[in-house]
């Protein structure tokens, strides 16, 4: 079913305002080799051939149906190369590695201090933002911004282990540190949600695992939400919605998401929250995004998939407030028949 681009059916989802003539497509991301398999071309270096690489990139999107190019970029934080981690989207099922969790390139306030930290304007290559709202159709937008939130950020530059232990006897240096990392964070959100091709902006955040928060809902209010409110606030004066990707068990939270300002929730899971129970929990209040299980994207057959997203799609689309798509990101282990299973279903039930 081909459709017509148009990123004003998704800020009606974003916004709750009214029920979309059609329930629109989310996902945080496709991995590299998901875009391949289904295009049929091999995606060019973003770095050396970004023009072309942008045209493959919104062409993939435009394809499927999808009102908008999702892009993201890592700020330049100091020592960020010394991160000892590796990105799991980058290798197929044979190589997976997994980020560092006891610590970090950063070890003390000396360390924070004499790391040379970049302005705001100086922490992305924003043009690449520009370039890419040129090459998009008529009727798309950009969805995005600075890759990572504060969590994730003091998590990699600390450690996770570092920095749990350190919320409690090394107080000044997660508060210098996280203080850092949000003014850079809230610095870039200005300028790119300034951008007439940027929709909504987006990041992902993760902030907990199966059955509760990685950090007590004490010290989360202290270093992390107030720094969503900030950039929540930048994102709204620039008459744009903002977005959160955040995995985890977040049910004791999700009133200071909301009252962050955050307008849609993405990343569920079925064994955490279905994502038709999020929308009968929060979903007067806040959008609900994706849903469509990704273990079970990964095991069903695509019949399955089929008849699982329209049941979902029955109980999450009424009332509007919803974008179908992953529980997680279109991951490159998820078989891509399965993927287009679900994309047909959604074609299938706005068709209706």
């Amino acid at each position: 079913m081909y459709h017509r681009p148009d990123f004003s059916i998704m800020l009606y989802a974003l916004g709750r305002a009214k029920e979309p003539g059609r329930v629109p497509f989310f996902e945080l991301f496709a991995d590299r080799e998901i875009i391949e398999e289904v295009m049929g071309f091999k995606l060019a270096d973003p770095g050396s051939e970004s023009g072309k690489y942008f045209d493959q990139l919104a062409s993939f999107y435009y394809e499927l149906g999808y009102d908008y190019v999702p892009f993201y970029l890592i700020p330049r934080f100091p020592l960020a190369d010394k991160i000892d981690s590796e990105d799991t989207a980058l290798y197929r099922r044979s190589r997976r590695r997994w980020v560092n969790e006891k610590d970090g390139p950063i070890r003390s306030l000396k360390d924070l201090e004499e790391a040379r930290w970049p302005e705001p304007e100086e922490s992305l290559d924003f043009e690449l933002f520009r370039e890419l709202g040129e090459r998009l159709p008529p009727g798309m937008k950009i969805i995005g911004g600075a890759a990572g939130g504060p969590f994730e950020h003091a998590s990699m530059l600390l450690g996770l282990e570092r920095f749990s232990l350190a919320v409690y006897e090394e107080p000044e240096l997660v508060d210098e540190l996280v203080g850092k990392i949000g003014r850079i964070l809230t610095g870039a959100a200005r300028i790119i949600s300034s951008f007439d091709c940027v929709g909504a902006y987006c990041f992902g955040d993760d902030l907990g695992y199966k059955t509760a928060t990685i950090f007590s809902p004490k010290h989360l209010r202290k270093l992390v939400f107030p720094w969503y409110s900030e950039i929540a606030r930048i994102v709204h004066t620039a008459g744009k919605p903002f977005i959160l990707h955040s995995c985890g068990n977040l049910a004791t939270v999700m009133d200071d998401i909301i009252a962050a300002g955050i307008d849609a929730k993405h990343s569920f899971e079925d064994i955490i929250t279905p994502v038709s129970m999020a929308k009968k929990l929060w979903g007067e209040r806040i959008a609900v995004l994706g849903g469509v299980d990704v273990d079970f994207l990964c095991k069903a057959d695509p019949e399955s998939v089929r008849k699982h997203t329209l049941k979902l799609l029955e109980e999450c689309a009424p009332g509007g407030g919803y974008a179908l798509g992953t529980g997680n990101t279109v991951a490159n282990y998820i078989p891509v028949k399965n993927y287009l299973a679900m994309l047909g279903a959604g074609n299938e039930f706005n068709s209706r």
